[in-house]
């Protein structure tokens, strides 16, 4: 084989690496969106039927739905974030095997065009991943009856 033609191919092959890291990436992602949309679902259907109850509704129940109408928007804004975060990773991974493809093309700039536009989806992703991440954890302390012990 001709060496300029394996040199091309390892070229063409070098964004795989950040293609199967964005794909590590979404499999924990893909996963906590699922989650959270569960959530969203559950939450919903206990506050649909603390509603259903009406004047029959316990002081309890009044209070569990105090708490669904808190929890309720955060929870749904950590599956917004979670979608963007997906989103992004997505468009990374097409960003590079766009990358992949156009590197025998011989047009210089293209491939590092589309490689920056996929690190630059990574880095959104992470910052959208990050953000939801710290949400979650204020839902956290949110579930908690008193102040934590030992933080």
């Amino acid at each position: 084989m001709d060496t300029s033609i394996a040199h091309l191919i390892v070229q063409m092959v070098s964004p795989a690496v950040m293609v199967s890291a964005c794909g590590l990436m979404l499999l924990t992602l893909g996963n906590r969106y699922g989650r959270v949309a569960d959530r969203v679902r559950a939450f919903g259907a206990e506050y649909r039927g603390f509603k259903k109850l009406g004047a029959a509704a316990t002081p309890a129940d009044a209070e569990r739905m105090a708490v669904l109408e808190v929890h309720m928007p955060d929870v749904f804004r950590r599956g917004l974030l979670l979608r963007n975060a997906v989103m992004f990773f997505y468009i990374a991974i097409f960003m590079f095997a766009s990358c992949s493809i156009t590197i025998p093309l011989m047009i210089v700039w293209l491939p590092l065009v589309f490689f920056c536009i996929g690190m630059g989806s990574v880095m959104a992703g992470t910052v959208f991943a990050l953000r939801e991440t710290l949400l979650s954890y204020r839902l956290i302390q949110l579930d908690l009856p008193g102040p934590p012990e030992g933080v």
